[in-house]
């Protein structure tokens, strides 16, 4: 038998308090606290979600309808509910190897994937300004001058400054994606 999971009654409070005793998802009453990690020694308040029974239980736990704790730890920060919606998803599927980049990831690899982040927001409402803003922040500054048997030399040596870039910028890559979601005017699905 699983023990059951404790959390401190007064982070649990507080992290009920900040989303009004209601379900993060849907504002449903008598929310559970949910640990977005799943780990339930993990009971750092940023870590705990308020969820209403159905969304913990359907949607959390049920592994055929996970919800990524990275996209939960967003939305989390946030609050932003369009962050859980389907319209995010290609969004975050581009974000997501730059908010977790891989130590072993070439210098190509993390160029390539700023680079198509930043040209599929380009195409939305508002694109242009997101565009130049996202550009300054991620904004590899390759070796393009160098000659071609210099290049791989020059982008091992940048790979470690561009982690460094990304990981000090990223807070503020996210909250631009997440301001340009509120600028869209999305077209109404048909019930």
């Amino acid at each position: 038998m699983k023990p059951p999971r404790t959390t401190n009654k007064i982070v649990r409070d507080a992290v009920l308090r900040e989303f009004n005793h209601r379900c993060a998802l849907c504002g449903a009453d008598r929310p559970q606290v949910h640990h977005i990690d799943e780990d339930p020694s993990n009971t750092v308040e940023g870590n705990l979600l308020p969820l209403c029974p159905n969304h913990h239980l359907t949607d959390q736990h049920d592994p055929t309808r996970k919800i990524d704790p990275l996209l939960l730890a967003l939305f989390r920060k946030y609050k932003d509910p369009q962050m859980l919606s389907s319209r995010f998803e290609p969004i975050f599927k581009r974000l997501k190897p730059l908010l977790r980049p891989d130590a072993n990831a070439t210098f190509n690899e993390l160029a390539s994937n700023a680079s198509d982040l930043s040209a599929f927001i380009s195409r939305f409402q508002l694109g242009d300004y997101y565009f130049n803003k996202l550009s300054e922040a991620i904004d590899w500054g390759g070796p393009a001058g160098y000659p071609m048997d210099q290049r791989e030399k020059v982008y091992e040596e940048h790979c470690k400054k561009y982690l460094k870039t990304l990981e000090n910028n990223i807070p503020r890559v996210t909250e631009l994606l997440v301001e340009q979601l509120r600028y869209q005017e999305w077209p109404k699905l048909d019930a």
